[in-house]
């Protein structure tokens, strides 16, 4: 378990390790992976929930920062591990994000949990669908790069939305009309606006909350 500089959380964690297959162009944690040459193959670090299950101050951990635990490639036991370990630190918030959320159904998550879903405004929002009678949801646009979204915050708890970081960062900018329309559907839900996406609209009213953390 790692300290983050990610704003919407505390620490991050990740007991599974490797090549994403999902294989997105701006994907962050694959040009890490090739410039520190970590393998590519599918690896499992036991000691990361060790870590975690001894630690007594609470964190909030998002775990798998670097990597889709619920990838439709990842053996199911691995997920289930991770999910036990939290049922048994309950000091903790898990925060879990995927573009592959048909995965949550095969898991009953504690209270402790909030799962999300990872989508840059390109997707199908049919996968929205699997959140439905799921509590402590959440979705996360970013990078932000889609043109057409529509928000359907009926199954949503709350909302996190961010620009392109890295090389392609001064190439794609978030539509600020699709910015301020899912900002509108969110209405009295807590929406965290990054920072980067503030840089980009500084007029925007500065929105930093998170539903875990209301």
């Amino acid at each position: 378990m790692q300290k983050s500089n990610i704003e919407w959380c505390t620490h991050t964690s990740n007991p599974i390790r490797g090549k994403c297959q999902h294989e997105c162009p701006y994907c962050y944690a694959e040009r890490i992976r090739v410039r520190f040459d970590q393998p590519a193959a599918l690896s499992w670090i036991g000691k990361e929930l060790v870590e975690i299950e001894k630690r007594k101050k609470s964190a909030t951990i998002f775990m798998g920062s670097m990597y889709d635990i619920f990838g439709s490639w990842v053996p199911i036991e691995m997920p289930q591990i991770i999910i036990d370990t939290a049922k048994r630190s309950p000091q903790h918030t898990f925060l879990f994000l995927t573009k592959n959320p048909v995965r949550y159904g095969i898991y009953d998550f504690p209270n402790n949990c909030w799962i999300g879903y990872s989508d840059d405004g390109t997707k199908d929002m049919r996968h929205w669908v699997h959140f439905k009678g799921r509590k402590n949801t959440f979705i996360s646009f970013e990078p932000l790069i889609g043109r057409s979204i529509n928000v359907n915050m009926a199954l949503v708890g709350s909302v996190i939305i961010g620009a392109m970081t890295g090389s392609g960062k001064n190439n794609i900018r978030p539509d600020r009309d699709i910015v301020d329309g899912i900002i509108s559907a969110a209405g009295s839900k807590p929406v965290y606006l990054k920072n980067n996406l503030l840089a980009l609209f500084p007029d925007l009213q500065k929105r930093q909350e998170t539903a875990w953390t209301r």
